[in-house]
Order: structure tokens, then C-alpha cells, then sequence
């Protein structure tokens, strides 16, 4: 979670929306502690900071959401932030569409921190304005995923093909690990988040990873040329 205020510590600068995938339950504590330390920002008992959960977050929850993050925060005048710290199961396509715009132009000062499950179940026009962040990182000791999607994204066109072979390579008698590519994909996503934050040119490849999951889930599918049609659509 400290990871999310790197880039303040050394700019003064936070995103003013973050997209956070794992457990509401583990995660709302740990950012609230993060807030605190890195920010000295205190949420008990602090007006400017609302910790919503919801069952399932819906067109109405979307605009009581926008209503709320356009009011004046009690520490305005101070120059004092307002945090949003949002989770549910889902999100409603509805609602998605209908945040785009305050997640686009927030009211001053205000900054959402969203936690979920699962991030790809989020419109990539969405995703295109935030940061991504996972809060249940992966053992690099056990998981390769972090350092190929990191050599996918650098590599050329060719070198992109070799990775992709590698990672659908399988033995005899045995299927393709499917979660594995699902993590590879999570980790391409995660870098261009913080590479492409904010920048509008980036949504159609955010489309297009989204896609490559949505078919990566059709067991019909070859994740060999999922990944090889991704290495020809991500162009940086």
C-alpha cells in the first residue's frame, strides 16, 4: 500500500483516483494507517474522509458519490484533502459510465481510493483515469509473471512472440495454466496504469487487455494468439 504514495512523497503530487484490487476488509484498515503516516491525514473522527462500503455499487450509489465529492471539504479553506475510500463486490456498468466524468474533472482537492475484488471486471474507459495498485501482491520467489510482463512491454515485436510461446508452452497431457497468463495480464495492466494515468490515449489499450482477458475466460480459446494479438496491439 506504501507504493501508492511513493510518488508524493518525492512530488507533493497524489493521483486523484486509485483503483485498488484485493479484500475491502484487509485493505481499508491498511490504506487508512497509509493515509495517516504518509499524509498525516486521520480518519476517525475526520469529516473530510467518508469509508463506504456497499453491497453492490449501482447507478444510485454512483450519483449520491458525485453529489458528495462536490461539496466544499470542512478543511477546504486549509488546503486540507477530501478521501473517498470506496469498496463493494461490483460495480454496475450503469455506475462505471456515470463516474467517468467525476473521475475526469474531481472537485478540487478530492481524491478516491475504489477497492474491489477483481479489476477487470471495470470498463477500460474507466481504468484510463486511474492508478491501478493490487493489494495482494505476489511472491516474486514463486511467480514470474511481474518480470515477463515487464520484459513483454520493452520488448520488440518478435521478442514479444518468444514471450508468448513461453508463457502457453505446456507438456504433454497437460493444459495451458490459464490463471498464470490471467496474472501476466494484471501485471502488463498494473505498468501501463502508472506509465499512462490520466492520458486519454491510453483507454484502447486498456480495451484491448480487457478483451484478452474476457476471451482468455472462453476455454475454446488459444491464449497463444490472445497474448501474440496483444503484442501487436499494444504499441508505445
Amino acid at each position: 500500500m506504501d507504493s501508492i504514495f511513493e510518488h508524493y512523497k518525492k512530488t507533493g503530487y497524489l493521483h486523484h483516483a486509485h483503483l485498488i484490487e484485493g479484500d475491502a476488509k484487509t485493505l481499508v484498515p491498511i490504506l487508512l494507517a497509509a493515509l495517516e503516516r504518509h499524509m498525516g491525514i486521520v480518519a476517525q473522527g475526520n469529516p473530510d474522509v467518508a469509508t463506504l462500503f456497499y453491497d453492490s455499487f449501482g447507478i444510485n450509489e454512483s450519483r449520491d458519490l458525485t453529489e458528495m465529492q462536490s461539496r466544499a471539504g470542512f478543511g477546504a479553506e486549509a488546503g486540507t484533502p477530501k478521501i473517498f475510500v470506496v469498496s463493494a463486490p461490483s460495480f454496475t456498468h450503469e455506475a462505471q459510465n456515470a463516474l467517468l466524468k467525476t473521475f475526469e474533472e474531481p472537485t478540487a482537492g478530492t481524491h478516491f481510493f475504489i477497492i474491489l475484488p477483481r479489476v477487470d471486471t471495470i470498463l477500460p474507459t474507466l481504468k484510463s483515469r486511474v492508478v491501478l495498485s493490487f493489494g495482494h501482491a505476489i511472491s516474486e520467489n514463486k511467480d514470474d509473471t511481474s518480470t515477463l510482463a515487464e520484459k513483454f512491454l520493452s520488448a520488440s515485436l518478435e521478442e514479444r512472440f518468444a514471450l508468448a510461446k513461453k508463457l502457453t508452452d505446456k507438456k504433454t497431457g497437460e493444459s495451458v495454466d490459464r490463471e498464470r497468463i490471467r496474472r501476466f495480464l494484471d501485471h502488463i495492466e498494473r505498468i501501463l496504469y502508472t506509465r499512462l494515468a490520466g492520458k486519454k490515449e491510453g483507454s484502447e489499450i486498456f480495451r484491448e487487455i480487457f478483451q484478452t482477458k474476457t476471451y482468455l475466460s472462453d476455454r475454446g480459446s488459444s491464449p497463444k494468439m490472445l497474448i501474440e494479438h496483444l503484442a501487436m496491439a499494444i504499441v508505445l
